[in-house]
């Protein structure tokens, strides 16, 4: 529940520098240097009305036209009780205007139907999903999750150019205490774009689902799956994570039939997050938790001043935890898994967020956030090709990736502000093309 008080993650985010901006357009000057106005800024014709969506997770902490979001009469217009989730949906034009707007959503990831003629903010942990207008950002729809207890997965993906949207969905948490696992499955509800009522539903075949992706023009769905469940007698996630069962599930999308699953971890590795150009393109991040201690033992070779992870919740740090490369076919049964990159790239695989993949190059591109790190992998190998520090750019705790609509760049974004972009292939950076706004921390982005 969001409240215009400052909370604590918010004042050590302050602390580590990462001040609030009322405003994040227009013409203003840090340390002498002028940045031009929308109107002004030369941005390739590719771009020209191309936008980053990101959905803020603490409004809370910031403010407009000097009130709180909430109380903003223009930001706030979708609200009507404060005492529900919300989070701050902005749309970032590459042309540098700004557009922002509070949704009634526990949102973690958004999405953009192929026509651009509506957008899904991904409710998470939580009971409701929204549609809106991708221009004005006014609120087209809201449903409740698929059930009494179910709760949002954060991700979705559109169907039919954009008729339908499927959204991951979880079921109610509770211990396993001796049950079937295929009790805790969660499901992809398949909904109108415009109303979100369901029309269908399919399980994904693994506990907690996440991030789904669409392969093979549509034919197949691959689901992220979680793992996790409170250990038996209680009510909470634990740290570590107790992993009953974290896979990958591929979903036949005529019928809703397992074509293949790969449990990658019964312990304590969480299976978060996925990418995927086909059934021998799969890449798959996974995350461990930890406390305090466990972090100073990983941490004790880094001789550095280094700040408080702004990612991460009070207590709990993220430990390195190896990304996957999955080779599937159409024989259920025969999906390989093996770990890409050096063990020097696995040791910064912390926190491991967004994952694309880069079809024309063949590579997949992923964000590392509590190692401020930005790696890309060949689609083949899994050999590592590029590896970014984006503390030498400015770019720290990078979060959200997203190709740009002109088929050249690519944007990353920190966790409060900034976007970076990248030219694919190479991953140079095209300062010229990059922007400054204040997102109020987010996981994840889309442009359109």
């Amino acid at each position: 529940m969001e409240s215009a008080s400052l909370d604590r993650r918010a004042v050590l985010r302050m602390a580590a520098g990462l001040g609030l901006a009322a405003g994040v357009g227009g013409c203003e000057t840090h340390g002498g240097v002028a940045l031009p106005a929308p109107a002004e800024r030369p941005v390739p014709n590719g771009l020209a009305d191309a936008a980053v969506y990101v959905p803020g997770y603490e409004p809370g902490a910031g403010t407009a036209n000097g009130l709180p979001l909430v109380a903003n009469r223009r930001i706030a217009r979708a609200i009507r009780d404060t005492g529900k989730p919300y989070r701050l949906l902005s749309r970032i034009g590459m042309d540098g205007s700004v557009r922002q707007a509070l949704l009634p959503a526990h949102a973690h990831d958004v999405a953009i139907a192929p026509d651009r003629s509506v957008g899904v903010l991904c409710g998470f942990e939580a009971a409701d999903q929204v549609a809106f207008d991708p221009l004005t950002l006014d609120l087209v729809a809201s449903a409740p999750a698929f059930g009494a207890g179910w709760r949002g997965g954060g991700h979705a993906a559109y169907l039919d150019g954009g008729a339908r949207v499927l959204i991951s969905e979880r079921a109610p948490r509770r211990a396993r205490d001796g049950g079937p696992v295929e009790a805790h499955f969660g499901r992809i509800t398949i909904r109108d774009a415009d109303t979100l009522r369901v029309r269908e539903s399919y399980s994904t075949h693994g506990i907690d689902p996440h991030e789904i992706v669409l392969i093979e023009d549509g034919r197949y769905l691959v689901a992220a799956n979680y793992g996790s469940l409170p250990r038996d007698g209680e009510g909470s996630l634990a740290v570590p994570r107790h992993v009953v069962e974290a896979s990958v599930a591929i979903v036949d999308m005529a019928d809703g039939r397992l074509l293949d699953k790969r449990v990658t971890s019964t312990r304590d590795l969480e299976l978060r997050h996925l990418a995927a150009g086909g059934l021998s393109r799969i890449f798959a991040i996974q995350a461990r938790l930890g406390g305090p201690a466990d972090l100073a033992r990983a941490a004790a070779g880094d001789g550095l001043a280094e700040g408080v992870d702004i990612t991460s919740e009070p207590g709990i740090a993220y430990l390195s935890a190896p990304t996957l490369k999955l080779a599937a076919d159409d024989r259920p049964g025969a999906m390989t898994v093996h770990e890409m990159g050096s063990a020097a790239d696995r040791a910064l695989m912390r926190h491991g967020l967004s994952i694309v993949y880069d079809p024309v190059h063949d590579q997949a591109i992923a964000t590392f956030p509590s190692a401020h790190a930005v790696m890309a992998f060949d689609g083949a190998t899994g050999d590592t090709v590029s590896r970014l520090d984006g503390r030498g750019v400015g770019l720290r705790f990078p979060c959200g990736i997203t190709f740009l609509p002109d088929g050249v760049h690519y944007a990353v974004t920190g966790y409060w502000e900034n976007l970076y972009v990248f030219e694919r292939g190479s991953h140079r950076l095209v300062r010229d093309l990059c922007l400054y706004p204040t997102f109020l921390g987010h996981s994840h982005v889309t442009a359109a």
